[in-house]
């Protein structure tokens, strides 16, 4: 296994909204969606170093609008900072439904949809030059402080051309545990483990676990 040390650092900025749901600094995602006609927008930076080469995302951006009481879009465009260079990466759009709403007896269940564009410079090594398709289903149930989650996700990955000749890829398979505590009404402490397979024919897949706290700035 491909064990990386990720380490983010996250602020979400939160515009006509009730209260703080989404579980930056997480890989894995939460079940709720945006309230209809509200506009959330996360803004942060994400630091990752990995096999002797560093990437950051400076800032890393997603805006999220609620289009009804149980669906939600996103626009992702993060710019990157890597091997001394600069530039924006591919753009990701997406949506999210919640069909299940979580109940006392069973666990709310969303599923989501993205679509990474190839808008980046595949050249300078900040995007892959193809379209990538990635879907999701999402758990979740609380239980006083304490909130699980759950993913399970499918990536049909694009195989890109490097000088003129296709490189092959694999699909991805995505697997993950979250678990939440609330410590306070502003504070939470977030720890997830997760299983994703290598893209790449021959690479090892990654086994990773990561640590967040989550400290709510300002309500609405």
């Amino acid at each position: 296994m491909n064990f990386h040390t990720l380490i983010h650092a996250l602020f979400a900025l939160m515009v006509l909204t009730v209260r703080l749901d989404a579980v930056p600094p997480l890989v894995s995602g939460d079940v709720p969606t945006a309230e209809k006609g509200t506009l959330e927008i996360y803004a942060g930076a994400v630091y990752q170093s990995e096999g002797g080469s560093v990437n950051r995302e400076l800032p890393a951006v997603e805006l999220v609008y609620g289009v009804s009481a149980s669906q939600e879009v996103t626009l992702e465009i993060p710019y990157l900072s890597q091997q001394g260079e600069q530039g924006f990466g591919d753009t990701i759009v997406g949506t999210k439904y919640n069909f299940l709403k979580e109940a006392e007896t069973w666990p709310g269940v969303s599923l989501s949809i993205e679509v990474k564009l190839p808008s980046a410079s595949a050249s300078r090594g900040f995007g892959t030059g193809t379209v990538d398709y990635d879907m999701r289903m999402r758990f979740q149930k609380t239980w006083r402080r304490f909130t699980a989650m759950g993913n399970i996700g499918y990536t049909v990955v694009g195989e890109p051309e490097m000088h003129g000749v296709t490189q092959s890829r694999k699909n991805v398979l995505f697997t993950s545990a979250v678990l939440e505590y609330e410590v306070s009404a502003e504070i939470r402490l977030l720890s997830e483990v997760y299983l994703e397979t290598s893209e790449e024919p021959g690479q090892p897949n990654r086994l990773a676990a990561n640590l967040g706290i989550e400290r709510e700035v300002s309500h609405n």
